[in-house]
């Protein structure tokens, strides 16, 4: 019935109609039924222009004020919060990696995520702007804070993810470093002592230190934990096996969750209210 009714319509207005409901994700006769209650709210408005009704818009407007408000706060710290995190992460990352060592996507990465932090304070400010300059038209500005709403919400939700994904690649470079730094640790004790090749202590199988890549036998996957010199004239150097200690990529004080919606303890992209 409804269809019926919007063939009728003008066709600015049945193409209003259908772009409102492409923008919304919903039905035609959704956003018809929408209209329907503003203009009977806005007709009811017309037939009782009086003083009690005046002051409940006030105050309808000074609530939508003071949860803009709330929401600008709420997000300026978010905000500021990611993009410390991002520069201590970068930090930590760059004190770990050798110095002619780089990370182009890494660097894309912070990169990305910065523009991502601009991008959303450029949207802050502007809300503020239209927000200072009133509400001469209560209608557009409602909508256009849902969809400023919808869209800082993924911007949110963009960042807590480049977070994430960051920590994976600083503990991905730390236990690459880590590894590569026992097995310096391997060759310099070897070398100290005269010896290139040694048995591996659980398999007894001879691993050449100049070709080892990891600190693990090539044979049997033994993780090497030290080098223990030939005793006698006709003894063998060993490789001690064991377990390294827990491996720690230095931000245990800023701990970042695998989930980006646990980033600020709060819901990450949740639908908002129409």
């Amino acid at each position: 019935m409804a269809g019926e009714q919007s063939e009728a319509f003008p066709p600015e207005l049945r193409d209003w109609v259908e772009r409102k409901a492409t923008e919304r994700d919903t039905d035609p006769e959704t956003i018809l039924a929408r209209a329907a209650a503003v203009y009977r709210t806005l007709d009811a408005e017309a037939d009782d222009p009086s003083e009690t009704r005046l002051d409940e818009l006030d105050a309808e407007v000074d609530d939508v004020v003071d949860r803009v408000a709330a929401v600008e706060d709420d997000l300026d710290e978010k905000i500021d919060d990611v993009r410390e995190r991002v520069i201590q992460i970068k930090r930590e990352t760059d004190a770990k990696a050798p110095r002619d060592h780089g990370h182009p996507d890494l660097e894309e990465r912070v990169d990305a995520t910065a523009q991502a932090a601009a991008d959303a304070d450029a949207k802050v400010d502007d809300l503020a702007d239209r927000l200072d300059r009133g509400f001469e038209n209560y209608e557009e500005i409602l909508e256009y804070l849902t969809d400023a709403a919808d869209d800082l919400d993924e911007k949110t939700d963009t960042l807590a993810s480049a977070v994430v994904d960051l920590r994976a690649e600083l503990q991905r470079v730390a236990a690459a470093e880590h590894d590569r730094q026992a097995v310096d640790e391997l060759r310099t004790a070897a070398n100290r002592h005269g010896e290139r090749t040694a048995a591996c202590g659980d398999c007894d199988a001879t691993v050449d230190l100049g070709l080892l890549a990891r600190a693990r036998c090539p044979h049997c996957e033994a993780t090497f934990v030290d080098f223990d010199p030939a005793s006698g004239f006709f003894g063998s150097a060993t490789l001690q096996t064991g377990d390294h200690p827990a491996l720690t990529d230095g931000t245990d004080d800023f701990s970042v969750p695998n989930d980006p919606a646990d980033l600020f303890d709060v819901e990450v992209g949740g639908s908002s209210d129409d």
